[in-house]
């Protein structure tokens, strides 16, 4: 029988952008991997880049119902874009494992920004 779970998270663009101005590359480095800040920088609006990763990453804890007590880490869950431009979740063998995450499952991830808002959707389908 598949199972469905989804999540999702909207943030504050102008929010985020103050919280890195304040706590600095230290902060990004917590949050993203070395491949996603590398995207985001090389963006005009990086910001909204960043922040709809990490929306992303919410949305994708949600719908594991993960919680941060959990000693999860963020940069477990990376953002990646396939050669379509398509973004799509990647979560490491090791996370999956420890997280209960099916090998088979699906994961169906999407992500919109404007000046002020980012948003991300996961829907994940489970074997």
């Amino acid at each position: 029988m598949m199972k469905i779970q989804q999540g999702i998270d909207i943030i504050s663009v102008e929010r985020f952008e103050e919280a890195v101005r304040r706590h600095g590359d230290r902060f990004l480095d917590r949050l993203f991997t070395a491949d996603e800040r590398a995207y985001c920088e090389s963006k005009r609006f990086k910001f909204e880049h960043y922040a709809a990763r990490f929306a992303a990453k919410e949305a994708m804890m949600k719908a594991m119902e993960i919680r941060r007590k959990n000693r999860f880490r963020f940069r477990e869950i990376e953002v990646r874009r396939q050669a379509t431009g398509k973004p799509t979740i990647f979560l490491s063998r090791e996370s999956a494992v420890r997280f209960g995450f099916p090998e088979k499952a699906q994961v169906e991830l999407s992500m919109a920004h404007e000046r002020r808002f980012a948003v991300s959707t996961v829907v994940l389908i489970l074997p």
